[in-house]
């Protein structure tokens, strides 16, 4: 499980439309990673880091040597079907300039995902497994490196958010917005993610456009789906 675990760290060193949707190897990872990254830099400084199910799947068609299909099998049965998000907030103190997270309780406590008229918490980490408790424990040295003070406040959090049928409702292809909340802070990630669709053009001038822009904002003209 420890080498398992080591090969998920791996991958985070990588840097309703008319549109065609992209395959896995043609999406954009920089792209995407804007679609699923929020940062709020006011007086609190937040950030958000969804990871949707298909994300291992970008990653894989990256990476067919780390990510096998026995790998990324063994992946989603582990998460199964639940929503993962990274978190952290806090402030930059005045005196050391070093950033201050909050508290794992304090964000666990005042986390929630609202979707379809439902609030969704946090999975207690009692009721995680052992492989998922550990996942997070393995992902912090690496935060830590990246983004310093502010990685090593970043946790791992899951959430049950399924259908009927156990199927994951947060789908980056419907047209179902989600909002994440901590405490006042609120952002909607607006689906389906544009970076996983080709770009509308401007019948004009031919500029392109993300897919979830319907009007070109320039022209007010329709965009045309490539």
């Amino acid at each position: 499980m420890k080498n398992f675990l080591c090969l998920l760290i791996l991958t985070f060193s990588f840097s309703s439309t008319g549109q065609r949707q992209l395959s896995m190897d043609e999406v954009d990872v920089n792209k995407l990673l804007k679609d699923i990254l929020y940062t709020n830099s006011g007086d609190q400084i937040t950030i958000f880091f969804w990871i949707p199910d298909m994300y291992w799947d970008v990653m894989a068609s990256r990476d067919k040597k780390t990510f096998t299909p026995e790998v990324l099998s063994q992946l989603k049965q582990m998460l199964n079907n639940k929503s993962i998000f990274f978190a952290v907030s806090g402030k930059i103190n005045a005196y050391s300039s070093q950033f201050v997270a909050k508290e794992d309780s304090y964000i666990r406590t005042n986390l929630a995902i609202q979707f379809n008229g439902k609030t969704y918490k946090p999975i207690p980490e009692s009721k995680l497994s052992e492989e998922l408790n550990m996942l997070n424990d393995y992902m912090k040295p690496m935060f830590t490196k990246m983004l310093g003070d502010m990685g090593s406040g970043m946790t791992l959090y899951y959430f049950d958010i399924l259908d009927n049928e156990g199927n994951n409702q947060l789908d980056p292809y419907s047209n179902s917005d989600f909002t994440v909340n901590l405490g006042s802070l609120k952002h909607t990630f607006h689906l389906p993610l544009p970076s996983l669709f080709t770009d509308s053009k401007c019948a004009n001038d031919g500029e392109l456009f993300p897919a979830n822009y319907e009007y070109c904002p320039y022209h007010g003209s329709k965009l045309i789906a490539q």
